[in-house]
């Protein structure tokens, strides 16, 4: 089965996407663990990829589709996949259209005020990519649970100003995505606002 997860930052996406594919054994697919792969291999797509963000720039959309659709391409992902992160825009949108239409979209539903108070108060483990925040708790203080690495608060959630403006261009981008999904009927929009455990269900049952 091909599913793809969208949700506002802070949802809870991320955790959820890789503890789906576990699950199901399917491939999680995240555009930022792509960049980050073709990047440090300095693949020639890492090497495109890497002209805009040493820049500061965003990454164009044509480069993050050829790098999605090289990723689909390999044989773990031949019956299915968790997408995460993709697509983020309307010509994201056509383009996974027509490389791989999803069988199902899950969207994880938060209101902002939620979301802005779990993005300000979570840290990320640097070596595992894991994000703890107000509905995942480290076991121990300021330690990953799963290598024993220190976490650390990331710098784009230190302001609430940003955090919003983030927000904002979420619900923007979402809507066109949101609409179409919704009228070829693969859209399921869950409340992402409880435990892990608890969304997880519910994202289980939406993929049925």
């Amino acid at each position: 089965m091909k599913i793809v997860m969208m949700g506002v930052q802070g949802s809870g996406k991320g955790t959820q996407s890789k503890m789906l594919a576990e699950k199901l054994n399917l491939p999680h697919i995240s555009t930022g663990d792509l960049f980050r792969a073709n990047i440090r291999e300095d693949t020639e797509l890492g090497r495109k990829a890497r002209q805009y963000t040493d820049s500061g720039q965003l990454v164009p959309d044509s480069v993050v589709i050829d790098m999605v659709a090289d990723r689909i391409k390999q044989p773990d992902a031949a019956g299915g996949y968790i997408m995460d992160g993709f697509p983020r825009s309307a010509v994201q949108l056509a383009a996974m259209e027509y490389l791989s239409p999803a069988d199902r979209v899950v969207m994880l539903d938060l209101d902002d005020d939620t979301a802005i108070k779990r993005l300000s108060g979570r840290s990320e483990c640097v070596k595992c990519g894991i994000l703890y925040g107000a509905n995942r708790k480290p076991v121990k203080d300021g330690v990953c649970d799963n290598c024993g690495e220190p976490l650390k608060q990331r710098s784009d959630d230190q302001d609430a100003a940003a955090i919003k403006q983030r927000l904002d261009a979420y619900h923007s981008e979402v809507r066109t995505m949101a609409d179409y999904y919704g009228w070829r009927g693969v859209l399921r929009q869950i409340d992402g606002s409880g435990t892990v455990e608890e969304v997880i269900e519910k994202v289980l049952a939406a993929c049925n």
